[in-house]
């Protein structure tokens, strides 16, 4: 028998903190439900049914496909609960200070969503419990977000333009990672609340993907064909231990001289898609240097050399480029200005310069991606064109379809990610443009690596798939100008 607990959004909206300030979370997760019903639990009763509902297989989800919910963002001062030991504060307010809070709230076109157990066959005792305690559900996600919720014994029968997002195996391709019950999830929640901790603290994610509830085949979202960039592979070197870490901002340095090393190894005429002089708009070799990102501890130093080849490079130009790097004599060396060298060999050992981390190609694609280099646009700003929609249009360029979403920052929006590169390190030939750090998001999964702007073939520009991700805090770290990771501020948003 199913179980179905429906909830339908009074004001039409879904507030509830996301991954990005400027997005609210969607699809609902299921402990977030979960954790609405345990607010209201006040007897043995209730509890002991949130413990029967913890023991039940991850849920369905039954909602509005994330491609057409819309995002609405709202800022405000919000009087501080801290008190300032100097004092401080205003008249209203002694001792207390105002701080610029974000809220974003997710909008559905429909008003409704359902959590649904299509064989958990509760207990008439356990399903009488938990309809009481969802009769005294006020909102689901942030107090604004006024809800009505409701428990069945059926599937939902109301909710026909909705799909199904269903529990997904680990490492699968288009999924979505939410947040589930768990056995003894209930009593990690009280634990917490004892504590003064988060109910998120004691989250557990499961992936999902989504379905059609009428057929069960995968909806649009799992059917969108990948968009493959116009890169096709990416060679990577690991550093050899050096006696000192190479600074991320370090990375067009590097790229350089991984660039002159590569020309010097290939036998001549160097090749016009090797060397970078080839006709206008047609891609070339890229040459990059990746930094350590996107975990709680990434500082941004670099971790390795790539080689990201175009798609359309002829095999009889490919050939003499694995020759010389890989299999007659492989590279071993690159030299920096100063005469340093540095020690590189072919492969990659760790996660973080794995190829797969760097252009999601094993898992289909991925939509979302953030920068792990700044990227410098392709054209100046001017009156009707902001940063957001130069850097989509520096997308197009690169030859990526154009994304639906972007943010930009003057500072990364990922843990590690490279501020900028040092001054001296780029080219004295090339013109300066703004830098910005981005987030994007596509229509449709994309196939990397992705590298965007007007220095993109030398290290400047790279981004990295946006999920998996370890947290929000992590892409967005606290730091300073020169230290390889800083906390951003949004300097625009495109929708």
């Amino acid at each position: 028998m199913p179980l179905s607990i429906m909830v339908r959004l009074q004001a039409g909206s879904y507030d509830a903190g996301g991954e990005r300030p400027s997005r609210s979370e969607w699809p609902p997760h299921p402990a977030r439900v979960f954790c609405a019903l345990a607010a209201s639990a006040d007897t043995q009763a209730d509890w002991d049914a949130l413990r029967w509902l913890e023991q039940q297989p991850p849920p369905q989800v039954w909602a509005d496909p994330a491609d057409r919910v819309g995002h609405r963002q709202a800022r405000a001062y919000v009087v501080q609960n801290a008190v300032e030991k100097d004092g401080g504060g205003s008249l209203a307010w002694p001792g207390r200070t105002n701080g610029l809070r974000a809220r974003a709230s997710a909008i559905p076109a429909s008003d409704s969503f359902a959590i649904v157990w299509p064989q958990a066959g509760a207990p008439p005792e356990v399903l009488g419990r938990l309809g009481l305690l969802a009769w005294k559900v006020p909102y689901v996600g942030r107090s604004t977000s006024t809800a009505q919720a409701s428990v069945l014994s059926m599937l939902p029968a109301d909710l026909p333009e909705t799909v199904i997002y269903e529990p997904a195996e680990f490492g699968a391709g288009h999924t979505v990672d939410l947040r589930v019950p768990y056995a003894g999830y209930t009593n990690a929640l009280q634990d917490a609340y004892r504590d003064g901790r988060r109910a998120w603290e004691t989250a557990r994610t499961r992936p999902y993907r989504y379905a059609n509830p009428a057929t069960g085949e995968p909806g649009r979202a799992e059917l969108a064909e990948p968009a493959a960039g116009p890169f096709a592979d990416l060679l990577v070197w690991e550093i050899e231990r050096p006696v000192a870490r190479v600074g991320g901002d370090q990375v067009a340095a590097l790229a350089s001289a991984l660039r002159k090393a590569v020309i010097s190894r290939v036998p001549d005429p160097v090749p016009g898609p090797v060397s970078g002089h080839t006709e206008p708009g047609r891609p070339h070799v890229a040459f990059l240097a990746l930094p350590d990102v996107d975990h709680p501890h990434a500082d941004g130093h670099v971790l390795g050399l790539g080689l990201a080849m175009p798609r359309d490079l002829p095999e009889a130009d490919v050939l003499p480029v694995i020759r010389a790097l890989v299999m007659d004599s492989p590279l071993s060396k690159v030299t920096l200005g100063g005469g340093r060298c540095l020690a590189v060999r072919y492969g990659a050992t760790g996660a973080g310069l794995r190829p797969g981390r760097w252009t999601a190609a094993g898992r289909g694609g991925e939509r979302e991606w953030v920068t792990a280099t700044p990227v410098m646009l392709d054209g100046h700003l001017r009156r009707g064109r902001d940063a957001a929609s130069e850097l989509a249009r520096s997308l197009v360029l690169a030859g990526y379809p154009c994304p639906a979403e972007v943010e930009v920052s003057d500072t990364p929006l990922m843990a590690g990610a490279v501020w900028r590169p040092r001054r001296g390190t780029l080219p004295p030939d090339r013109p300066r443009r703004q830098m910005v750090h981005a987030w994007v998001r596509f229509g449709q999964p994309v196939i990397g690596p992705v590298l965007a702007g007007s220095m993109r073939y030398l290290g400047v520009g790279l981004f990295r798939p946006a999920s998996p991700v370890p947290s929000a805090a992590a892409r967005r770290p606290a730091g300073r100008p020169g230290s390889g990771t800083g906390a951003p501020e949004t300097a625009g948003v495109r929708g």
